[in-house]
C-alpha cells in the first residue's frame, strides 16, 4: 500500500516518535471501509494526522460491514469498544439510544453543524435534540442498465434518466429474454431487497409502513399507498416475472458477473458500484443509470454513514479532535471520492470532481436532492424490519401467500416485535 508523508521530514518523525514513546494518547479508530482506494485514503488520513499529532496516535481497526454490529456489541458490553467508530448513521443513533455512543453536541463546532443539512443531523439525533454521530458519505440509489441490451430492444431512456414506475415495468418486460424451452436467459431486472428499492418506491408513493403516534409510541399500520408500492415490487418476481428470487439472496460479485455477461439488463444498487463495473468489464461494457421517479414525489435512498465517539472511551476530547478532523471538508471529499460515493458536507460537495461527466459522476450527482434516509427514524428499525417484515414479504415473493396475507402477517408479527421491544 502506497504511503505519503504530507506534513513531516524524516527528522522530525524521530521526533514524533521519541513523543509517541513519552505516553501519547492512543485511539481506536473501527472502520469497515474496504475497497482498495478507499483504505488506502483512510490510512492516509490518519498516517497525516499521527504524523502531525505525537501527543493523539490513532491506530487503525479493520471490521468488515457485514460483522461490525456483532464486533461492536461486544466491544461495548465488555467496556473495551473503539474510541471512535464508523457506522451506518441510523446505528450511531441506535448506538447512542443504548448508551454506547457519546452527545457529541459539546464537541461540534460552529462550521460542521452549519455545513451539514439539518435532514442529516435528523438521523443521527435523538427527540432532545442528542447528536449520536457526524454524517459525512451519502450515495443515490440507482438502477444500472446494458446500453447493448437497450439499444437491441429499442429502448431509448429519457434524457433526465427519470423513469417512471410504469416504464422501468416495460423496459424490464423487453428486456426479460427466454429460450425454447421457456427458461429465462436474461432477467429485465434485479432489485435486492436489502438494497431497498421497496422502501424507496413505498416514499415515492407517499405510503407508510410504520407509524409513529403522538404518544411517541411506534404502530405498523401499512396504507393503501404503501401496499401499492409493495405490490409494484413483487409483482416484478410473481406476476409480471422479469425479475428473479435471487432477490432473496444474492451474492455481490456474482451478480456483477450476471451483469457483464447479460444474465441481468438492469439492477438496482448504490452508485458506487460505477467502480466495481469499470473494474470487472475492464471499462468495455457500456452501460448508464436510471433513477425511479414517483407518483406522489421522488424520493432515492441516501445510505448515510456516520462517525461516533464510544461513550465509555477515556479520551473523548480527543476523539472528538481526530473525528472533525477525519471529516472535515478536505477529508470527507478524499474519502467520498475514493469510495465512489458523495461528501455530506456541503463545502465537499461543491467540489468539481463530484459534477464530472467522466464515470457518470454528473449522472449520479443530478439525483442529490432527491436523496434521503428511507427507513423510518426508529429504535430497532433493523430488528424488527429483518426479524418480523422481511420475513412475510419473502413468503410473498416465494409464492407461498398472497401479498394480503403477507401484509397481515407483517401487520401483526410487526406489531408484536414492537410491543417487546417496549416501543408500544
Amino acid at each position: 500500500m502506497r504511503r505519503r508523508w504530507w506534513v513531516l521530514g524524516v527528522a522530525a518523525l524521530w521526533v514524533a516518535a521519541a513523543a509517541v514513546s513519552a505516553g501519547a494518547v492512543t485511539l481506536q479508530f473501527l472502520t469497515p471501509a474496504w475497497q482498495d482506494d478507499t483504505v488506502e485514503a483512510v490510512e492516509e488520513i490518519v498516517d497525516e494526522w499521527n504524523a502531525a499529532r505525537p501527543d493523539i496516535q490513532v491506530e487503525i481497526v479493520w471490521q468488515a460491514w457485514e460483522n461490525i454490529d456483532d464486533y461492536l456489541l461486544t466491544s461495548f458490553q465488555a467496556g473495551q469498544g473503539p474510541d471512535v467508530f464508523h457506522e451506518d448513521s441510523v446505528m450511531c443513533y441506535e448506538y447512542g439510544m443504548l448508551g454506547y455512543a457519546e452527545p457529541l453536541n459539546g464537541y461540534l463546532d460552529a462550521a460542521t453543524l452549519a455545513d451539514t443539512p439539518q435532514q442529516s443531523w435528523t438521523g443521527v439525533s435523538d427527540d432532545q435534540g442528542n447528536i449520536y454521530g457526524v454524517p459525512f458519505l451519502q450515495e443515490t440509489l440507482v438502477v444500472f442498465y446494458n446500453q447493448a441490451m437497450f439499444d437491441a430492444a429499442g429502448i431509448t431512456p429519457p434524457a433526465d434518466g427519470l423513469v417512471t414506475w410504469d416504464e422501468l415495468r416495460d423496459y424490464a418486460q423487453r428486456l426479460t429474454k427466454r429460450d425454447a424451452s421457456g427458461q429465462t436467459t436474461t432477467w429485465g431486472l434485479l432489485a435486492p431487497l436489502e438494497q431497498r428499492l421497496w422502501w424507496c418506491l413505498v416514499a415515492q408513493n407517499g405510503g407508510q409502513v410504520l407509524v409513529k403516534h403522538d404518544d411517541g409510541t411506534w404502530h405498523v399500520e401499512i396504507d393503501d399507498a404503501a401496499r401499492q408500492a409493495i405490490e409494484y415490487y413483487t409483482n416484478l418476481v410473481t406476476v409480471d416475472r422479469v425479475m428473479p428470487e435471487d432477490v432473496l439472496s444474492y451474492d455481490f460479485m456474482s451478480l456483477l458477473q450476471g451483469f457483464k455477461t447479460g444474465k441481468y439488463a438492469m439492477f438496482s444498487f448504490g452508485c458506487w458500484v460505477r467502480s466495481w463495473i469499470n473494474r470487472l468489464t475492464q471499462n468495455e461494457l457500456e452501460w448508464g443509470m436510471l433513477q425511479v421517479k414517483g407518483p406522489v414525489r421522488n424520493v432515492t435512498e441516501a445510505g448515510p454513514q456516520g462517525i461516533s465517539i464510544y461513550s465509555g472511551s477515556r479520551y473523548k476530547a480527543q476523539a472528538a479532535e481526530f473525528l472533525l478532523y477525519f471529516t472535515n471538508t478536505e477529508n470527507q471529499a478524499r474519502l467520498a471520492l475514493a469510495d465512489w460515493l458523495f461528501p455530506v458536507r456541503q463545502s465537499a460537495l461543491a467540489r468539481p470532481e463530484f459534477q464530472t461527466e467522466e464515470d457518470q459522476w454528473a449522472v449520479a450527482y443530478q439525483w442529490l436532492p432527491y436523496a434521503e434516509d428511507v427507513k423510518p427514524h426508529m429504535f430497532g428499525f433493523f430488528a424488527w424490519e429483518w426479524q418480523s417484515f422481511i420475513p412475510q414479504i419473502e413468503l410473498a415473493l416465494l409464492g407461498s401467500v398472497s401479498l394480503d396475507e403477507a401484509l397481515r402477517g407483517a401487520t401483526t408479527q410487526g406489531n408484536d416485535f414492537l410491543r417487546r421491544m417496549g416501543l408500544q
